[in-house]
């Protein structure tokens, strides 16, 4: 009997031990910057036990402190100066095992792994998270320059609200890869999001397929978007729309309308 009971003390300690664990997402959360992100985390909280005990870090891989909360209250001064006034746990809600980290206003180089890590000074247990920082590109607009017979045909491409920066590529109609002929600028608005502007000059002799191609591996965004050029006859769009309408093409259908109605006024005066 004392045996039995002997190897039920020496138990005890285990299933305290073992009894804490922590959850968290097994796919990564995926924010855009310049919003506010919540890394789940939760414990298996018992029903009366000492909150007052309960120690919550948040770390990055290279140690660095996210968040800490213990004594009750929020430990800022341990927090990495990345994160001042951009976090916040939840302490109302550790009664029912929810530990997880609130990140405001998310940049870039918040992207990586975070730690969460529970203890209540008899065991410990940690879960790692993977956010990553990433926003689909809008659909691309197309503006063609309309110049002179025998000038060259400029193609502007601009695409913009995503991040990080894409793969941009322009091909001729062999599929060659005529990029390096292109220019191409950027910008980054206040939330960190990209606006990229390609331009592309070619010479038209003859009927010409341009394809402009963005590859967003991160969101698995891949667009492919091909024009046509006629020396003589102007512009095709093939596959979907590009938007909007550009101007100069615009412009030219205004012109030809204007001077239609022009001719039909003076017939009928005549």
């Amino acid at each position: 009997m004392m045996r039995t009971l002997s190897s039920c003390l020496f138990a005890l300690p285990l299933l305290l031990t073992f009894s804490l664990a922590v959850v968290v997402p097994r796919s990564p959360v995926t924010s855009p910057p310049g919003s506010d992100v919540t890394l789940d985390c939760s414990f298996s909280y018992k029903a009366g036990a000492d909150l007052t005990r309960v120690v919550v870090t948040w770390l990055r891989r290279d140690y660095r402190v996210v968040h800490s909360f213990y004594y009750g209250r929020d430990q800022l001064a341990l927090q990495n100066e990345t994160y001042r006034n951009r976090t916040q746990l939840f302490p109302e809600q550790f009664s029912v095992g929810n530990t997880s980290l609130r990140l405001k206003q998310v940049r870039g180089e918040d992207e990586g792994w975070y730690t969460c890590a529970v203890t209540n000074q008899v065991e410990s247990t940690r879960g790692d998270v993977r956010l990553i920082v990433a926003a689909p590109y809008s659909e691309p607009q197309l503006a063609i320059g309309l110049p002179r017979p025998g000038d060259p045909v400029t193609l502007t491409v601009k695409v913009a609200g995503g991040y990080p920066r894409p793969t941009l590529l322009w091909l001729n109609a062999a599929g060659s890869d005529i990029t390096n002929q292109s220019r191409t600028k950027q910008s980054v608005d206040s939330r960190g999001l990209y606006q990229i502007q390609s331009e592309l000059e070619v010479v038209v002799n003859e009927a010409e397929t341009f394809t402009f191609e963005l590859d967003h591996p991160v969101m698995e965004q891949r667009v492919s978007r091909a024009v046509t050029l006629h020396p003589s006859t102007g512009v095709r769009i093939a596959q979907r729309s590009w938007l909007p309408v550009t101007f100069s093409l615009l412009l030219v259908l205004l012109l030809v309308l204007g001077m239609f109605l022009c001719g039909a006024g003076a017939a009928v005066t005549g």
